[in-house]
């Protein structure tokens, strides 16, 4: 079994892995609360292609490049993040969602950077940020947090592999006694009950794009 320290230390190396192209990620990650503010539905509909390509950027480097040698379920595991990739591909097919107003979108985006900030409050430095995109927990939180958007027939066949993960994920942080870093996981796994239990609103059930939230 790997050590804590061998853990938190590959968020830093997938950090490291893009070099400036960090910069583009990051660029992407803040342009998914801008689509979402879109008043076009056409730019809306980009926000599921942008989730898809977390995932699979995701599953290619965190995963099979840094965290698969030293834990093998990570492989197989994978393999799953690129099938919900493909699957959140498929998402934008259907009508795009609703806009968001701008007091849940700050609430949202203030979130996700409290629980990005858990691995650098462990570790001390920031190199250590888990980024949406770039690592699983925050990329699977970030998409239960956005699927909240579409209608319930939509996201729970969505929400299934992120469940999946979470659990894994939380007993690997429970065995490596990482209790600031298992925010991440537990969060998520109230936030993928919460997102089943969502009822939609009469704008989603019609299918009508307008501000849902």
């Amino acid at each position: 079994m790997f050590t804590p320290e061998v853990y938190l230390r590959l968020f830093e190396r997938a950090n490291a892995w893009p070099g400036r192209g960090l910069w583009m990620v990051v660029a992407l990650l803040a342009a998914v609360p801008v689509l979402l503010f879109q008043p076009l539905s056409g730019l809306r509909r980009l926000v599921p292609i942008v989730m898809a390509a977390g995932w699979g950027l995701t599953a290619a480097v965190f995963m099979l490049q840094f965290y698969a040698p030293i834990n093998w379920p990570i492989g197989p595991l994978a393999w799953v993040f690129a099938l919900e990739a493909l699957l959140l591909a498929l998402l934008a097919l259907r009508p795009p969602p609703g806009g968001i107003r701008p007091v849940v979108l700050i609430c949202w985006v203030a979130v996700l950077l409290a629980l990005s900030w858990m691995t650098v409050y462990e570790t001390g430095t920031w190199w250590a940020i888990a980024l949406p995109g770039m690592t699983p927990d925050m990329t699977a939180v970030s998409t239960a947090v956005l699927l909240l958007a579409w209608p319930r027939r939509a996201r729970w066949a969505l929400l299934i592999i992120p469940l999946v993960w979470f659990i894994f994920s939380v007993l690997v942080h429970w065995t490596l006694k990482l209790w600031w870093p298992m925010v991440v996981p537990a969060g998520g796994l109230a936030m993928v009950l919460i997102a089943w239990a969502w009822p939609d609103r009469p704008s989603q059930e019609s299918g009508v794009s307008e501000r849902v939230y």
